[in-house]
Parts: structure tokens; C-alpha cells; sequence
């Protein structure tokens, strides 16, 4: 049945469009990605009775997830406490095929791919679509409107974007299976434009698909780009493993999050203290609204809490977040034990998506930015990026980051403004 409703897709936008306005509370949703996440959007949208889409960047990937789909009746998602199927109505690479009649567009992939994403998707977007990132870290909102501007505002294109995933979770069998290992209680979203009417379309949709987790609109855009998650986390406590390693081959794969200790936590509440100065600059010289942020250890309580054993203080959130538990270090196997492996995601897509970004709106800011500094410079040497250069934000690979400075922003009025 998917193969001849994916096949047949163009006959679809219509009647999607006469299903979605017939029922008050069915929504028209798309998801853009194959990860692990998208198989739980997969499974959990479609069982909650709204049309769910998958859309795909390479042709092999949809026949993949399709095939999987076919064979299984849908996705199905497997939970500490239930087990529930959703079946996508579309699964293609098709943007024709799958965009059109969509109200809302969740893009569910590594931040490197947005731009692409968006390119290809905005000749199909319907007037008054959402259209956003889950999560939306990393200057998305800037990277939208740099790349496809003029399609936002000729079809009233709202922008959307999460702090970040709502859960754990990785497929058991592609295009079939899903563990859902964990979901956060709440999410935080930002929109642009930021306007109470923004928070009225997007707050029901995201409210209804998802099961267990509240989503919250409002706020200036800058709060998601500014949020202590990914960007941070991921390469302070790579610096915090690593940055005095000898060389020599270790026994054991390091413990992750488990492994924060007092100078790792220290990165951490540093970091997040340079953004805190930022967000500081921004509530006091521009009118955008900065209340949504929160600094590492708030978040992670309001976040993990009912997961924590000791919430006293970074390091023991970190070590005795029952979420993080087991978590290692990315790797390579050699003889003799394990080697760092930077070329992962949480410096790759961490860094010009994450980190960088940071530092660049600290730049704006006028912010001192030693720890920043210091994590950046180490973290972009070890896989050959440069972003930070003699002290500014200037390097070669700003012009493929979300870095505030590729778009020649200069001001915090421009950067608000935007």
C-alpha cells in the first residue's frame, strides 16, 4: 500500500489538503530526515491520528525506509511502557511529492544538511506553512533567511525552531523499528516572527503529535541559537577528556557525561556564564525578549531533574544523570586500547553549528570570551576547521557555519533584527 501511495504522490497535495481542513484537529505533517529521531516522529506522529510524511534527501534512503515501513505495517516505536505503530502516508525524496498541503515542516537532521534541506524544499512550501528544525540550535533562523529570504516572506512562512530533540532514541530496524529510550518533559520553541499569533499556529500542532512532551512557544528567536545544549556540552566535555592526553592509547573507552569532573564542570559553567553575558547585551540594548534562556545547570535540572541523583552542581548532574548513563566517548579501536576520535558530530556539526556560533554573537556582543576561546581554538584544530582567528570570527569556514558574521551581521540591533 505505501509503495503505491508513494508512487502516486502527486495525486495527493489535494486531497491532504481536503483531510487536514475537514478534521478540526488533523494537521498535515512532514518530516524531513532518516535518523533515528525520524523513526519515532514516524511512529509517534502518525498513531496520534495526524498525516505524517517522510521526506528524504537521497532516492536509496526513502526505498530503504519504505521497504522497512512496507514489511512492518509502519513504525513501530517500543518505550519502557508502551509500544505503539504509525504508518506515514508519503515516503519519497520527492519534494513535489511530499511538501505541498503540508502544514507544518519539522526538520529532523544534522544541522549541516539544513541549508540544502531548505533550498529544495521552498519552491513547494504552501502559503502560511511552519517550517522549523527539532532542534534549532546554531543560527537556523539566520541560515533560513540568508538562503531562502525572499520565498519566507512572499508565502508568510513562519520559522520555527526547538532547543532540542525531545528524546533518546535509536532504530532497531530501519524503516520498522524504534527504541524510545527517553523523553524530555518539556521542550522550549522559538519562532520568527515572534508574535503571540505564531504561538497560537504552532503550540497546538507540536502539542498534539508529541505524547509526552509539553512544547512552549515564545521568546526572541536567539533564545534557541544561545541555548546551553549540544554546542556546548558536546565540545567542553570533549576538551575536558582530552585536552592534557598523553598520546598513549587508553585501557577503556571513557565515560562521557559520567566523566565531568570539577575542571570539566568548570568548562561547562564557563561557557555557559560567556553566553549568560551575551544574552545580558541583548536584553539591555535591543527590545528582544531573552527571558526563555537558561544557564547549563538550570536547564538540565528543569530538563533531567526526576533523572538526577545529585543536582548539587554541574559536575554531579552530569555524573548522576541516569539519561547519560553508560554513555561513552567517541573512539577508535587500536592496539592497545582506544584513541580519541574527533571526526564525530559533536565537534563537526557542534562546532560550525554550535560553539562557533556562540562565540560570534559574543563577538557582536562585545563579550570577553576566554574560556570560548580556549575550547574553540583546541576543538577546531583537531579536525582541521578554522573559525577563530586572531581573535575574531574570520576563518575560512564561517562561510559554511550559522555563524552571525557569514551574513555580515555586525550589530546587535542587526542581529535581532534580522
Amino acid at each position: 500500500m505505501l509503495s503505491r501511495i508513494a508512487h502516486s504522490a502527486r495525486l495527493l497535495p489535494a486531497l491532504s489538503r481536503t483531510l487536514a481542513t475537514s478534521a478540526a484537529n488533523q494537521a498535515t505533517v512532514t518530516v524531513c530526515g532518516g535518523g533515528n529521531a525520524s523513526h519515532i516522529a514516524a511512529g509517534m506522529f502518525g498513531q496520534r491520528g495526524d498525516e505524517v510524511r517522510l521526506f528524504f534527501s537521497f532516492a536509496d534512503e526513502a526505498a530503504k525506509f519504505r521497504v522497512g515501513c512496507e514489511k512492518n505495517g509502519g513504525v513501530t516505536v517500543t518505550s519502557k511502557t508502551e509500544q505503539y505503530t504509525g504508518q506515514p502516508s508519503i515516503i519519497s525524496a520527492e519534494a513535489a511529492e511530499v511538501i505541498p498541503g503540508s502544514d507544518v515542516i519539522i526538520i529532523i537532521t544534522p544541522a549541516f544538511a539544513h541549508e540544502n534541506i531548505l533550498q529544495v524544499i521552498a519552491p513547494h512550501l504552501d502559503n502560511g506553512a511552519c517550517v522549523g528544525a527539532i532542534p534549532g540550535p546554531g543560527g537556523f533562523d539566520l541560515i533560513a533567511r540568508g538562503s531562502i529570504g525572499d520565498t519566507l516572506k512572499a508565502k508568510d512562512i513562519t520559522l520555527f525552531g526547538a532547543s532540542s530533540l525531545p528524546w533518546a532514541c535509536r532504530f532497531e530496524e530501519y524503516g520498522a523499528r524504534a527504541s524510545l529510550l527517553g523523553e524530555k518533559e518539556k521542550v522550549p520553541v522559538t519562532a520568527f516572527p515572534d508574535t503571540p499569533e505564531a504561538a497560537t499556529k504552532l503550540e497546538p500542532i507540536l502539542n498534539s503529535i508529541h505524547r509526552n512532551t509539553k512544547f512552549t512557544v515564545g521568546g526572541h528567536f536567539l533564545n534557541t541559537t544561545l541555548w546551553c545544549t549540544n554546542a556546548i556540552i558536546h565540545p567542553g566535555i570533549t576538551y575536558g577528556i582530552w585536552h592534557d592526553w598523553d598520546g598513549k592509547p587508553v585501557a577503556e573507552k571513557p565515560l562521557f557525561y559520567q566523566n565531568c569532573n570539577k575542571f570539566t564542570a568548570n568548562v561547562l559553567d564557563s561557557l555557559s556564564n560567556e553566553i549568560a553575558a551575551s544574552v545580558k547585551v541583548l536584553s539591555a540594548e535591543t527590545n528582544a525578549d531573552m527571558s526563555k534562556w537558561q544557564p547549563i545547570d538550570v536547564y538540565m535540572r528543569d530538563t533531567y531533574g526526576h533523572s538526577i541523583a545529585d543536582q548539587t552542581s554541574t559536575d554531579t548532574i552530569m555524573a548522576t544523570n541516569d539519561a547519560f548513563r553508560g554513555l561513552t566517548a567517541p573512539v577508535l579501536e587500536v592496539d592497545g586500547g582506544y584513541l580519541p576520535n574527533y571526526d564525530t558530530r559533536y565537534l563537526t556539526e557542534d562546532l560550525p553549528h554550535g560553539l562557533a556560533v556562540l562565540r560570534g554573537i559574543a563577538e557582536i556582543c562585545g563579550v570577553e570570551t576566554p574560556m570560548m576561546d580556549t575550547v574553540l581554538t583546541w576543538t577546531q584544530e583537531k579536525i582541521g576547521h578554522e573559525y577563530l582567528v586572531d581573535g575574531k570570527i574570520q576563518g575560512k569556514d564561517v562561510a559554511h557555519s550559522g555563524c552571525p558574521q557569514r551574513w555580515g551581521i555586525t550589530t546587535v540591533q542587526d542581529l535581532v533584527a534580522h
